[in-house]
């Protein structure tokens, strides 16, 4: 491999990567396939590299050149007061183009600048294109959203007047004005008060926009929501009624803030959830922003408000007409800058060329001559010019070059570098970085039935049919439709990640389906199928196709696809095959297109790794007989070297054993091929295999092991021989494939005898020797392979062969019971247990006989030819076998005929019959002539081929590792002994390591400053460029990035975050669409109030929430918040399951009106009895005016409805192996992250290793102190006590807590210690609970300072505060051995036998009920503040007050922190801001300074004041950071400078 410059490393990367996902996702469809192949081809899934160094309105054509260029419908010369001649603005024009390409705008432009144009244009033009393209169903095509009934009013006026003579389009508005319906009278009334003639376009009742929903639909915000819940209204939004929707317009955008912006956001996922395809939306406001100041914050309003993607470019502002070189004298040639970058460090040859252009002086080296040339050249200049305003990709600024001789690849790359190099005095002209972003598939998408189609974009529809999801079995490749059946219609599954199979994913529901015209139904896995349906390919309407009586919709019979539901118990992923059998309890076997974080990042790290590669080889040695060993002269070799960053040290630890592993898998199956080569493609024998394996290892130094190269050699045989990479295997590929040698075992069988014993079905030795090698590859399937001359420990089993490390047997029926310690799980049967195995249907496959007859060959071949010719080996004094290792031999494509099946793609060296072998395929073999030909398009192929046999050296560099360690891996990176090193942040800052190219970014960083500062570790280097490669992972967050790296690029503050998190609002939005379900499925109970509250509506509604129903929780789950952020509050029903909604409000809303009544029947009786029969008559009208209260008005009015860390001390997890104390591993955290993250049963990985928390270390006397602690039910504060307490007053608000609850936690302040690990370090690890900080005082106060009217403020020393784990555990009280209490039992004590960390067992089994906790002390400042009722404003004041702490004492942020206290003597809350290092460091006292606090209420308000976000909102650039993520639907800028600014008028104030 030659030397790859920065482009061509980007574009090698991105070929393979390409190469990888095409080979990685096959669908055993040739129509798919080639779909996927095709659509791969164009995605855009890498961006880069990319270079990092008020006027009139402009005008562009008139309507008239538009509609002669063909940019806009001829209609448009129909239409009435139009000025076709009228020149329109660039920003009308503009939106005109990119509506036309189907992307949702903000247009901003200021007043009078046309913006009603700007987007009612292009939506008439869309609207006469589809209906002149024969899309003319009624139903709304556009929705024009106004936050009040004058607004509407005012643009039906304007609307009226342009399309009054174009009856082709209609409009008609539904506010609180629109009538329900009219007469002609009342029609002709209203068209001469109003002055003009209705046209006969315009719909001006309800009823008419019921029964045929206009092309244009004007309503506001309180209309749209009643639109969504009255059932009659309802029609409007018929699906049938919507395949045309395409617009959203909301007009004066800037006046959704606040708790308004929320409601909206939430009524317009409600809205959007009904569509077919989410609508494009057009936001409109003179006021959003200025150009190249707001571009973020205006993003981040529009998603916030529509839930949609924007980008920057779907921002439209006004463009306005503009109006403009010394030390630059000269063009240097092209051809000059290739020469010169040939031979950069040739200072003779860089004087030569700089002297064509400039009288040189003696320089001191080639970098200061490249200096003095290049300081001059104009196209230096012109670079940075083209640069200076921000990152280009290089495409891009190739194309600036246009018309020059640096338009040219080469030439500029050449140029970019020796700009890189070029120094004087260690100063550079400039920098230059190349950045490259690659992204991640999400998901395939495809369209049923003829001329299929498929997307590798999330889309809902694909030229007029229904697109649907599309996934495959890990195993075989079956596709699989996923998808969530609702309401009749199969729909997107736009919510859950299937690999997330844990927590709260694990229960969401999904649908699977496979094609009946995949599988026979005879051949289906019993089982496995939960019936038969259709699927409309067209609609996506779902039926039974045994249920005759199912309703089809309206679309062609033939647009109806035969599919098979599969069974799934896993709910969000399946845990077996229908067609291959497979199957996966725990993780499933159903994948998506797409990768998860790990394995796409592992992959890319190591077509990195291979792209930085200098084009050299090692040294090498080879043996001469006689002659012993001849070195041969090579080019030195440089050292292969990248950092790879992640967001946590865990990421960080993770991905060095995960990437590790990756390669060693590659590198393995090369080395396999290495020794086939070696033996000139040659049978080589297992022992012959270990033994040249060993010799190779050794001699390169390939694997940087605790174990030595024969056990490593061991491990690479049985990955292959145990079939653990199955399809991706080399043996699956079609490269080599480990073969039993059945004939030196069954010679004395004679041809004839056995032709005749397998009853002339076979007609050749050869046939039956194939036979019984894939009958008999059940044993290595099973893992019933014998291989103790590897000295493999059970260790290394266990974390090298996965799920194949099992010592397991085969026995040839189920009649055979397991003794002398050998388990049932570890004897297979050979014979099927039930119907059917692969083995039988093999045999009947190639024999065509019964399944009797075929049951008894298959008793006499695992008798005959393997228990008596000895292939088995028999377990000592039972029936059970194994095959030794030593009967297979190493056989390769070279040697042999290798076939594949031409329907499921097997690939197999042995044909019997042209039979497949796989499982239930009824597939033909057909021998594969050229096998290089055929199966080279693979990726894995060719690097078990090809790969670069090279060692690989990756260490991890996080806080966990222990300090030496850390040291010691940072000077090996420096010194080029490391290759990789995987860090954390805590590497982002100047660490010194040495000179460096290259970075990867496992995902897009949180912030732009992150990734400036990750991003300049390269370019180290004084002899080339920096390269730095970031993965985009399929999060909104990458995704944001990805579709324009330059924000990422630019080191500008990132995008504000704006988050849908009011609860109260969101499940009040929820309790709406249950409400419109359930009075669609229930009109009578809409009729009014007494239908539903006196004839028990309410009742029936809330039995319908309790149920858990079906369709409202998946169009919650997967329309209305489909992101994972709601997932673990709002999905599954658990907003109403966790009571985030009071159930008690609508029972009292309910009770409210009952009781009304109840007390009006009683006064009518009374007034009855008393003969005031007047009076009683006024009671019952009251009465009956409740009764017939409208649903909508009384559910509005009662709001049922929308409405419009702290570091303390440190301890350790003490790792013992095997009982032995592992000293030089430490892992230390501080208490606080300590009682979570080193919590009983959670799991760490750590150089290299994981390892599980399974004890807490007790104290000498085996008792811990209980700390007893209760929470006052009024002020909230804890209140902890040595001894649990009987006084219930609170001593800190004084309130009688007369229901006090009193727990107790322990301070497990000498560490845990790990027990045993049993899962593999390349299984993700576990994870542990959060934990709380509470204050708890007690300190000693030091001052006391009254600083204004509002603000007093208090400091103390040794206040104290307490963190503690929200989990409950068990624990042994003899060796500390715990268990996490995962259901919540709540128990006192339970009962489990157990072993000590020494692994002895304990003789205790009682465990004990017990919560971690800790209480430290430091300095605390305590403002108490007049004025803040707010908690919302508390807490977004106490995040800005700590920002304007760590800029005004110049000290890092994590350096202090704080938290939020109520005041139950000022009903306020106060502000508590402490040392966040143990003991305190003094920062927070310095408050008691006036001046210090006001400054720091200045440079807080700074903080907030800056135009990053909504100011009803926070972003990462303002108050939100990691820590205090649980909070950040809570803070608010706009709560925080509201405090401030009180605070500081009331400074202003004191005399």
């Amino acid at each position: 491999m030659v030397r790859m410059n920065p482009i061509q490393q980007s574009k090698f990367i991105e070929y393979e990567y390409r190469k990888y996902l095409k080979s990685s996702f096959q669908f055993g469809n040739d129509e798919y396939q080639k779909c996927f192949n095709d659509e791969l081809e164009k995605a855009v899934l890498y961006k880069g590299p990319f270079i990092n160094l008020t006027l009139p309105f402009t005008t562009n054509h008139s309507i008239r050149q538009l509609i002669e260029q063909g940019k806009i419908h001829p209609d448009f010369a129909k239409l009435g007061k139009i000025k076709l001649d009228q020149t329109l603005y660039w920003h009308q024009e503009e939106s005109l183009r990119k509506i036309e390409e189907g992307r949702s705008l903000v247009i901003t432009t200021g007043t009078g600048s046309g913006k009603t144009e700007s987007f009612l244009y292009p939506i008439l033009n869309k609207i006469m294109k589809d209906k002149s393209s024969g899309k003319d169903q009624v139903g709304i095509r556009a929705m024009l959203l106004y936050p009040m009934n004058a607004l509407v009013n005012d643009q039906i006026d304007r609307v009226r007047d342009i399309l009054s003579s174009y009856p082709n389009i209609t409009y008609g508005f539904f506010t609180g004005d629109t009538k329900e319906k009219l007469s002609k009278p009342e029609r002709k009334t209203i068209e001469e008060e109003n002055g003009y003639e209705i046209p006969p376009n315009e719909l001006i009742t309800r009823e008419e926009i019921r029964s045929t929903p206009p092309d244009l639909l004007f309503t506001n915000y309180s209309m749209l929501e009643y639109l969504l819940i009255r059932p009659k209204d309802f029609d409007i939004f018929d699906a049938n009624r919507l395949q045309n929707w395409n617009f959203i317009v909301l007009d004066e955008a800037h006046t959704y803030n606040g708790a308004l912006g929320i409601e909206i956001a939430m009524l317009l996922r409600r809205v959007t959830a009904l569509a077919p395809k989410c609508p494009q939306f057009i936001l409109t406001s003179a006021t959003l922003g200025q150009e190249g100041e707001s571009e973020d914050e205006i993003v981040n309003f529009a998603k916030n408000l529509t839930s949609k993607d924007f980008k920057k470019s779907d921002i439209i502002f006004a463009r306005r007409d503009q109006l403009k070189y010394d030390n630059f004298k000269f063009f240097v040639d092209a051809n000059d800058y290739i020469s010169l970058d040939e031979k950069f460090d040739d200072m003779e040859n860089v004087k030569t060329i700089a002297s064509k252009y400039m009288d040189v002086s003696n320089c001191k080296s080639a970098s200061e001559y490249l200096y003095e040339l290049l300081s001059r050249d104009i196209n230096v200049y012109n670079l940075y010019h083209y640069l200076k305003d921000g990152s280009l990709e290089f495409k891009d600024l190739l194309y600036e070059f246009e018309g020059t001789d640096l338009n040219n690849e080469k030439a500029l790359v050449a140029l970019i570098h020796l700009v890189n190099i070029a120094r004087k005095n260690h100063k550079m002209i400039y920098d230059l970085k190349y950045h490259t972003f690659i992204r991640s598939l999400k998901g395939a998408f495809v369209t049923l039935g003829k001329n299929k189609v498929l997307k590798l974009a999330n889309t809902t529809e694909v030229d007029g049919k229904k697109a649907f999801e599309i996934g495959n079995c890990k195993y075989c490749d079956t596709p699989y439709i996923i998808g969530k059946i609702e309401n009749g219609y199969l729909l997107q599954n736009n919510e859950i990640d299937i690999y997330e199979n844990y927590g709260e994913m694990e229960n969401v529901g999904l649908d699977y389906f496979i094609f009946k015209q995949d599988i026979e139904e005879n051949k289906i896995t019993k089982n496995t199928i939960d019936g038969e349906y259709l699927i409309c390919s067209k609609c996506g309407k779902i039926i039974d196709a045994k249920d005759l009586n199912s309703e089809k919709c309206s679309c062609d019979d033939t647009e109806y696809i035969d599919v098979y539901k599969i069974k799934n118990n896993r709910k969000n992923n399946i845990a077996k095959c229908p067609c291959c059998g497979k199957g996966s309890k725990q993780a499933g076997i159903g994948r998506t297109i797409n990768l998860g974080k790990d394995e796409g990042t592992a992959l890319l790290a190591q077509t990195l790794y291979q792209a930085i590669d200098d084009g050299s080889e090692e040294k090498k040695t080879t043996k001469k007989l006689g002659f012993g060993k001849k070195q041969e002269a090579t080019k030195k070799t440089k050292a292969k070297q990248f950092l790879a960053f992640s967001d946590s040290r865990q990421q960080a630890s993770f991905f060095k054993v995960f990437f590790q592993s990756n390669h060693e898998r590659f590198l393995s199956k090369r080395l396999i091929w290495e020794v086939i080569k070696d033996n000139n493609y040659n049978k080589v024998k297992v022992g012959t295999l270990a033994t040249s394996l060993e010799d190779l290892i050794n001699e390169k130094h390939l694997f940087n092991d605790e174990f030595d190269a024969y056990k490593r050699a061991w491990i690479i045989l049985l990955t292959e021989l145990l079939s653990i990479d199955r399809i991706y295997g080399a043996e699956g590929l079609g490269i080599f494939n480990f073969e039993l040698d059945v004939e030196k075992y069954i010679k004395s069988l004679e041809t004839e005898a056995i032709i005749e014993f397998m009853k002339n079905t076979i007609s050749t030795r050869q046939e039956f020797i194939d036979l019984v090698r894939v009958l008999f590859d059940t044993f290595r399937t099973a893992s019933a392979i014998k291989y103790s001359q590897s000295e493999l420990t059970p260790e290394l089993r266990k974390e090298y062969l996965n799920y194949r490390r099992f010592n397991n047997f085969i026995k040839l029926n189920n009649e055979v019971k397991a003794i002398d310690g050998i388990k049932d799980t570890s004897v297979r049967s050979f014979l099927p247990v039930k119907n059917s195995n692969t083995a039988l249907d093999y045999m009947m496959k190639v024999t065509k006989l019964s399944k009797e007859v075929c049951l008894e060959l298959l008793t006499e071949i695992f008798d005959v030819c393997g228990v008596e010719a000895n292939i088995f080996t028999k377990q000592d004094g039972q029936s059970i076998y194994q095959i030794d290792a030593d009967k297979y031999v190493l056989n390769n494509y070279k040697n042999t005929k290798y076939y594949k099946c031409n329907k499921c793609g097997k690939v197999t060296p042995y044909n019997v019959k042209e039979v497949c072998p796989q499982n239930k395929c009824d597939g033909q073999l057909i021998e594969i002539e050229d096998v290089d030909e055929n199966l080279g398009g693979s990726y894995y192929r060719e690097q078990y081929l090809t790969k670069k046999i090279e060692s690989l050296v990756v260490e991890e560099h996080t806080a966990q590792i222990e300090r030496k360690a850390a040291k010691k891996y940072q000077k090996d990176f420096k010194d080029k002994k490391i290759n990789v090193l995987s860090c954390s942040t805590t590497f982002e800052m100047g660490v010194d390591i040495g000179d460096l190219e290259t970075v990867f970014l496992r995902n897009v960083p949180p912030t732009p400053a992150n990734y400036v500062q990750r991003a300049g570790r390269a370019g180290r280097s004084e002899d080339s460029s920096a390269f730095v490669l970031t993965f985009c992972g399929a999060t909104s967050h990458d995704y944001t990035y990805f579709d324009d790296p330059t924000k990422m690029i630019s080191g500008i503050i990132r995008p504000p975050h704006f988050e849908i998190t009011n609860e109260k609002i969101i499940v009040r939005h929820l309790i709406a669409v249950a409400l419109g379900y359930f009075f669609r499925k229930n009109p009578e109970y809409f009729v009014n109030v007494e239908s539903l509250i006196f004839k028990h509506g309410i009742e029936a509604f809330l039995d319908m929430l309790q149920n858990d129903n079906e369709e409202i929780r998946n169009i919650i789950d997967t329309k209305i918040l489909p992101e994972s952020i709601y997932a673990t509050k709002y999905h599954d029903m658990k907003w109403y399951k966790n009571k985030l909604y009071d159930e008690n409000k609508i029972k009292s809303y309910m009770s409210e009106y009952i009781d009304k009544v109840n007390v009006l029947e009683k006064a009518i009786s009374e007034a009855s009895s008393d003969g005031e029969h007047e009076k009683a008559a006024y009671y019952s009208r009251v009465i009956a005016d409740i009764k017939y209260t409208k649903v909508i008005d009384s559910l509005s009015s009662n709001g049922i409805i929308p409405k419009y860390g702290f570091p303390v001390d440190s301890v350790n997890l003490d790792v013992y192996e095997n009982g032995i104390y592992n000293s030089k591993i430490e892992l230390s955290r501080d208490l606080r992250i300590a009682i979570s993250e080193y919590a009983p049963e959670s799991e760490v990985v750590a150089d290299g290793k994981k390892y599980t928390s399974k004890y807490i270390t007790l104290p000498s006397d085996k008792h811990f102190t209980k700390y007893y602690y209760s929470t006052c039910e009024k002020c909230r504060h804890v209140n902890v006590s040595i001894v649990p307490s009987e006084v219930k007053e609170c001593p800190h608000c004084g309130h009688v807590n007369e229901e006090q609850v009193i727990e107790s936690f322990i301070i497990p302040s000498l560490g845990f210690k790990t027990g045993e690990n049993k899962e593999s370090t390349r299984m993700k690890p576990k994870r542990s609970y959060s934990g709380e900080v509470s204050y708890i005082g007690g300190g000693k106060i030091e001052n006391t300072a009254y600083m204004t009217n509002l603000l007093s403020i208090e400091s103390a020393t040794d206040d104290q505060l307490l963190v503690m784990n929200s989990s409950s555990f068990y624990m042994c009280p003899v060796c500390g051995f715990s268990v996490i209490d995962r259901e919540n039992k709540l128990l006192p004590q339970i009962t489990e036998e157990h072993y000590n960390f020494k692994g002895i067992k304990c003789h205790e089994t009682v465990l004990n009920r017990i919560k971690l906790g800790h209480l430290f002390k430091t300095d605390v400042a305590h403002l108490y503040i007049e004025g803040i009722t707010d908690i919302n404003k508390a807490i977004s004041f106490l995040y800005a007050l700590l920002e304007g702490i760590s800029i005004e004492f110049n000290i890092e942020r994590n350096d202090i922190n704080g938290l939020v206290q109520y005041n139950a003597n000022t009903l306020g809350y106060d502000i508590i801001v402490f040392d966040d290092v143990p003991g305190g460091a003094g920062h927070v006292k310095r408050l008691i300074n006036k001046d210090s606090l006001k400054q720091s209420l200045k440079s807080a308000k700074m903080k907030v004041s800056q135009d990053c976000c909504d100011e009803n909102t926070s972003c990462y650039n303002c108050l939100r950071n990691y820590y205090n993520q649980k909070y950040h639907n809570r803070i608010k800028r706009k709560y925080a400078l509201e405090v401030i600014n009180m605070l500081l008028s009331s400074f202003n104030t004191m005399i």
